[in-house]
């Protein structure tokens, strides 16, 4: 499974406050092969200098021609990977194993 590249889409407004410790966790994960994207919806804080930081990419959408949906569509367009990963900007992994425990039930063919 550790071959596979998993996307993880991040939507996100005006979090700059927790997203640094997201992405670290999210970049400590002992999966090696990680896509991260963020989907920004006009922040007006350091969000965006934060997540410049990393190797993320950045895609932005106007506050109002947002929804959740909308956003995470727009993520999921972008990304390549063969799972994808959702996370709110303002939640963070407690441990580096979380996306390995999170993505082994898709060791088996029949998931999906």
């Amino acid at each position: 499974m550790s071959n596979h590249l998993v996307s993880i889409i991040i939507r996100c407004c005006n979090e700059q406050e927790y997203l640094g410790q997201l992405l670290t966790g999210i970049f400590e994960q002992t999966i090696p092969n990680i896509e991260v994207i963020i989907v920004d919806s006009g922040s007006t804080d350091k969000t965006l200098s934060v997540a410049s930081g990393f190797p993320v990419i950045i895609r932005t959408i106007n506050p109002d021609e947002f929804s959740f949906g909308r956003a995470l569509n727009i993520g999921c367009s972008s990304a390549s990977g063969e799972i994808l990963v959702f996370a709110s900007a303002h939640v963070y992994p407690t441990h580096r194993r979380w996306l390995e425990y999170l993505i082994d039930p898709f060791r088996d063919p029949k998931s999906g």
